[in-house]
């Protein structure tokens, strides 16, 4: 503390000081963070997991599960009412892709689905019967 002054004084300043401070956060304009009311991006871990997690309760209770899918190759998106059974993982001309495969239960045979490309899964009220062993656990 600077001689001659008391601790009065510096103090007075010191609050003199807060208060201008305080009027000038009132000034300032106010940012609010941006709400899309979306779901997480598609590439999220969050989005990835609860993808797995609803696939995998679908196999656990041996319910059809309904898949949203959208087709890399016309960029279409379609849904799937399907039994999950297994992933495999298929060799690409440069790494690797974690696949799905599952019993279409319109077409009536075993698809691919490439996991990267589920969009979202939703679980059913009916049951299936095993053709082959659910590998999903």
């Amino acid at each position: 503390m600077p001689k001659g002054r008391s601790y009065t004084d510096v103090i007075k300043q010191e609050l003199d000081l807060l208060s201008w401070i305080a009027e000038q956060e009132k000034k300032a304009p106010r940012r609010r963070p941006a709400r899309t009311g979306k779901a997480p991006a598609a590439g999220t871990l969050f989005a990835k997991r609860n993808k797995l997690i609803g696939i995998r309760e679908g196999a656990l209770r041996l319910v059809h599960i309904i898949i949203t899918y959208k087709k890399t190759t016309t960029g279409e998106t379609k849904k799937y009412v399907v039994d999950p059974y297994s992933y495999r993982y298929r060799r690409l001309k440069v790494g690797r892709r974690k696949m799905l495969y599952a019993w279409d239960t319109k077409d009536r045979h075993t698809k691919s689905f490439a996991l990267r490309n589920i969009q979202k899964v939703a679980l059913t009220d009916r049951k299936f019967r095993p053709k082959w062993p659910v590998e999903i656990i």
